[in-house]
């Protein structure tokens, strides 16, 4: 029996079937700045710039600008190539060889308009523009756009042609809109989760690497590193041997703080991440500086028999974490070639979840970490001043409200607390005046009362003072209410 010999080769339709990964917008936007970063210069923070030119009919041309290292003829025929083997002594963010094929045919669903241009220090000005096919024309000496929105200090320039309907897959909940500046604080949002490592100051030369910026033509966004939002939170440090080498991961989790939130996206509410519900809740996954996966939970953990994977529930809706992972080689913690998910079959990952499963995520973590600071708060004062009243348990109301801390104090002063997880809420206040009034029902007044908070705001503050000096109990005396910070109560 003859045997013969075939050549594979790449044909059109193979690139056609590269856009249909199910890739988001962001993703696909996300692989192109990996690669930017990826070209960083050594002695330069990067700057890298994603540009929306709207074409009229729906179409818009994006641009992503950087002032990386940047590519010469040879290295530009070599990115086209797909699954190409990355060269050894370039970044762990060159990972697979699929992705700018993978975001470039998504873009365009396979047949559209796009075109690189690039240049080292040393070389002229290269291009190649598609679609993608078995035979691609490179130009050795060409020209950079000539469009006043375009950054003056360039080294590479990947474009795309793709439709209002793709960009809106950056949404993730609500109607669809075709407005780009809602559009672009969508995107803004999940790049400042993906790239939070680059964009805060390294704890150790207090720099950042580097900027990105999303603009509408010359109208200029930053994008901000969004960081979990903590309430408060707990780190463990776990050992894990990878590829015969032993690594140090952090993991931090706690309680979702909806103040921070909030202001998580230039001053405004985060639209797609930590929204304290089952879609949301669980853990980032971060891999040297990148975030790879968020709202982990059920691929990780197990139930307590270990027999089944953790159910999502609303019972985890406060709980965050992130866990941090320094930079391994390539090859180690792989992902799949678009890099939206894990390879499951890669055994590094399997230690890690593994040694994650020790630490359960806990139900009600809000209830349990505000019940935890109460008892260490009146522990506290009991050691503290033993022959005072010390209580978790005066009720006040017929329906027995309960106070978090009740002081009674050896010559019959009345203190009373409130501790909050997080930061400090107008309600909360509103809690203490309720706590007041029911005592003073009951024949009791209080001397003072006390919101014990992680952090609080100026508005805040303001509030209070406002209720001091403006309102009436219902004795006709003043409320005198104080706001202070747990750690400046040693707890």
């Amino acid at each position: 029996m003859a045997q013969h010999e075939i050549e594979l080769i790449a044909t059109t339709g193979v690139f056609r079937g590269l856009a249909k990964q199910n890739m988001l917008f962001h993703q696909c936007i996300s692989e192109l700045i990996d690669n930017s970063i990826a070209q960083k210069q050594v002695s330069l923070a990067f700057e890298i710039e994603v540009i929306f030119d709207e074409k009229g009919d729906g179409k818009y041309g994006i641009y992503i600008c950087d002032n990386g290292n940047g590519m010469d003829l040879e290295k530009l025929k070599n990115a086209l190539q797909l699954g190409r083997e990355p060269e050894p002594s370039s970044d762990r963010l060159h990972e697979h060889g699929f992705g700018l094929k993978n975001s470039l045919a998504t873009l365009t669903r396979g047949i559209g308009f796009w075109k690189i241009w690039s240049k080292t220090k040393n070389s002229p000005i290269c291009s190649v523009q598609g679609p993608f096919g078995p035979t691609m024309i490179l130009e050795d000496d060409d020209k950079f756009p000539d469009y006043d929105f375009l950054p003056s200090d360039l080294s590479t320039i990947v474009y795309a042609e793709t439709s209002i309907d793709y960009i809106r897959t950056v949404q993730g909940r609500g109607g669809p809109t075709n407005d780009i500046y809602k559009l672009r604080k969508w995107l803004i949002e999940h790049l400042g989760v993906f790239y939070r490592g680059y964009l805060t100051q390294d704890p150790k030369n207090y720099e950042i690497d580097g900027v990105i910026r999303v603009s509408i033509n010359k109208n200029r966004l930053r994008v901000n590193p969004v960081l979990v939002p903590y309430a408060n939170s707990t780190v463990e440090y776990v050992k894990v041997e990878l590829n015969g080498i032993e690594y140090d991961l952090e993991y931090e989790y706690g309680t979702l703080d909806e103040i921070k939130r909030d202001k998580l996206i230039h001053e405004e509410k985060s639209q797609y991440y930590y929204l304290k519900n089952i879609p949301t809740q669980g853990i980032d996954v971060r891999l040297g500086k990148r975030v790879l996966a968020t709202a982990m939970l059920e691929s990780i953990w197990k139930t307590q028999d270990g027999k089944s994977q953790l159910n999502r529930h609303n019972d985890y809706n406060d709980f965050v974490g992130e866990i941090r992972i320094p930079n391994v080689p390539r090859g180690v913690l792989t992902t799949v070639n678009n890099k939206t998910d894990f390879n499951l079959d890669d055994t590094g990952w399997v230690k890690i979840f593994e040694k994650l499963n020790s630490i359960k995520p806990p139900k009600t973590i809000r209830e349990k970490t505000e019940k935890g600071l109460q008892n260490k708060w009146i522990e506290m004062l009991k050691a503290t001043n033993p022959d005072e009243i010390i209580s978790d348990e005066r009720h006040i109301w017929p329906m027995e409200v309960r106070i978090d801390a009740y002081r009674k104090k050896e010559n019959g002063d009345v203190i009373i607390y409130e501790l909050k997880v997080g930061s400090a809420q107008p309600i909360h206040l509103y809690q203490l005046i309720m706590y007041w009034d029911g005592l003073e029902v009951f024949g009791e007044t209080p001397r003072e009362a006390v919101l014990m908070v992680e952090d609080y705001s100026n508005t805040i503050e303001e509030m209070v003072s406002l209720i001091n000096s403006e309102l009436k109990t219902k004795n006709g005396s003043s409320y005198n209410i104080k706001i202070e910070k747990h750690k400046d109560k040693g707890h």
